[in-house]
């Protein structure tokens, strides 16, 4: 896309400039999963495949320098609802299936705010922050949700075509998870195993009625729609099968296009787009361990990692540019300038106090948020920014006007399953300058000690305001009880029973002196709940 620059902290996100005093705006927030840079014919006109996410380019504002709250799944989502690091909220790497805790209750998100100021809230997508009832969706803020409760390569499916790579999707299969994928309706699994071909289709009805009703009602909403594509197994319906005639991987960013695409049309054609703020981004960069079925994130490819330590991915679940630094579009007829670019700084923990700030309400002032209002945003080189290490709960790296700056890293399997070297420290910090370097393929040397100190003063600060304030922690363990199961007589738990009503099947069950759990859904006729709730 031809867009053109403006000054970063003039025009940068223009929304946030004037206060809507007669009417706040709708929200809808879509995130895609695994989604590289290089995914998006906007940041890559080679690729074809996106021309409705393009069109949202076009009329509206694409960020080049906006990164995940994390590289991987659970902390990127907390971070983007929350506002803040993961060393504040506690959630440092991915929930399982038999994960005990989630995201906790004390942390708030952006659906928690906007319930409180009249919105209607709903999720349709991947959650991954909590399956028990005290982490459900529906107890962080949401009014409605349907989707699946943590990724979609976290358990088995019996319908397919489903494409994967080094390990079965496939129920039954000796390398398979030995659960199934639930698909949710609120508290109720509607469908288990999950059928992935036809998600996609089931969350644009979905979302679309749920449009449909609140702008019909005239209440503001706040739809989160965060896709379970393109993160493996790689599922579409059958129209987008072999419809790139490129690979499984093109044909999915096609659905996922397509499904951007009917979101658009339902917003112009009720006539409320100038009343609508949309996002388009992504929660973290490509995972290079699955080699064909996974994105690009050029030209950020950490060229450092494979020439001084023989091989290693640079991509999603590490601290190099690519595992983070994704795509990021908002539009807002007659309030963004459309086909405008901005260079600045920015961070999915932006999102929140810029929503803050849009709609009029105050966050609380008894703990800290890490992101910013876009609209204060000033040149990058006025900015800090700490990415997580998804393993080692440790900010690993930095950014800093364009300086990326490591104090070690942490390197993940590559498409042929090899992570070179391994961790390493750096002392002194491997500093790059993205301005020039953005494969990052080149240390800086020579730097002088007043920027060594400038950037362990950062370092130290961060660490004593994350000590020094609120911050929450999370159980860790896990319980195979907590396991979502629709029918425990049947094979892979499988039920299907969305017409049926439903019925109350809860029980409380005592593990121990520590944990009291008691069931949270209500499963559909001829469904047997495992879902446990903690309720400690």
């Amino acid at each position: 896309m031809s867009g053109h620059f403006r000054s970063p902290y003039l025009l940068l996100f223009l929304i946030c400039l004037h206060r809507v005093t007669s009417e706040t705006p709708n929200i809808i927030l879509i995130m895609a999963d695994d989604l590289g840079y290089a995914d998006i014919t906007p940041n890559n006109p080679s690729n074809p495949f996106t021309p409705n996410i393009t069109r949202l380019a076009n009329v509206g504002m694409r960020f080049t320098d906006y990164h995940s709250a994390s590289p991987v799944c659970t902390p990127s989502r907390a971070g983007l609802l929350t506002g803040r690091l993961a060393q504040r909220t506690g959630v440092f790497h991915n929930f399982g299936p038999s994960s005990i805790g989630g995201l906790p209750e004390k942390e708030k998100t952006i659906a928690h705010f906007l319930k409180k100021e009249g919105y209607a809230t709903g999720i349709v997508g991947k959650w991954h922050l909590g399956i028990t009832e005290k982490f459900h969706p529906l107890s962080h803020g949401f009014d409605t949700y349907l989707g699946l409760p943590f990724s979609n390569d976290m358990g088995c499916v019996t319908d397919g075509p489903v494409y994967n790579v080094k390990i079965s999707s496939v129920c039954g299969e000796p390398t398979a998870w030995t659960n199934s994928i639930p698909l949710y309706e609120n508290r109720d699994i509607v469908e288990q195993p999950a059928n992935l071909n036809q998600l996609t289709n089931k969350y644009t009805a979905f979302s679309k009625a749920f449009i449909r009703q609140h702008v019909n009602e005239k209440q503001p909403f706040f739809l989160y729609l965060p896709l379970a594509q393109p993160h493996v197994p790689l599922a579409t319906d059958p129209r987008f099968q072999n419809a790139s005639r490129v690979g499984h991987f093109e044909d999915t960013l096609m659905e996922i296009d397509h499904f951007v695409g009917e979101i658009l049309d339902t917003v112009y054609g009720l006539g409320v787009s100038e009343e609508t703020l949309v996002i388009f981004t992504s929660d973290n960069g490509p995972w290079e361990y699955k080699c064909e079925l996974s994105g690009s994130h050029f030209p950020f490819v950490g060229e450092y990692q494979r020439a001084a330590f023989g091989s290693g991915s640079t991509g999603k679940m590490t601290t190099w540019e690519g595992g983070h630094r994704v795509p990021f579009i908002a539009s807002w007829p007659g309030q963004i300038e459309p086909g405008t670019v901005s260079n600045a700084l920015s961070s999915a923990m932006d999102i929140l106090p810029s929503i803050a700030q849009i709609v009029g309400f105050s966050l609380p002032n008894d703990r800290v948020f890490d992101g910013v209002p876009l609209s204060f945003l000033q040149p990058p080189s006025s900015r800090t920014l700490f990415i997580p290490d998804t393993d080692l709960q440790e900010l690993w790296a930095m950014r800093w006007n364009s300086y990326k700056i490591y104090f070690a890293t942490n390197p993940k399997p590559d498409c042929n399953g090899s992570t070179g070297t391994g961790f390493a420290y750096h002392d002194p910090p491997l500093v790059f300058d993205l301005s020039v370097d953005p494969a990052e393929s080149t240390p800086l040397t020579n730097l002088t000690m007043d920027f060594y100190q400038a950037i362990d003063n950062f370092r130290n600060d961060i660490h004593k305001s994350i000590e020094s304030t609120f911050h929450s922690t999370v159980d860790w363990s896990g319980n195979s009880d907590v396991i979502p199961c629709c029918d425990s007589h049947n094979k892979w738990c499988a039920c299907s029973a969305s017409s049926s009503k439903a019925i109350d099947t809860r029980s409380f069950i005592e593990f121990g002196s520590r944990y009291k759990y008691s069931t949270f859904l209500h499963c559909k006729r001829h469904c047997n709940t495992k879902s446990l709730n903690q309720t400690v």
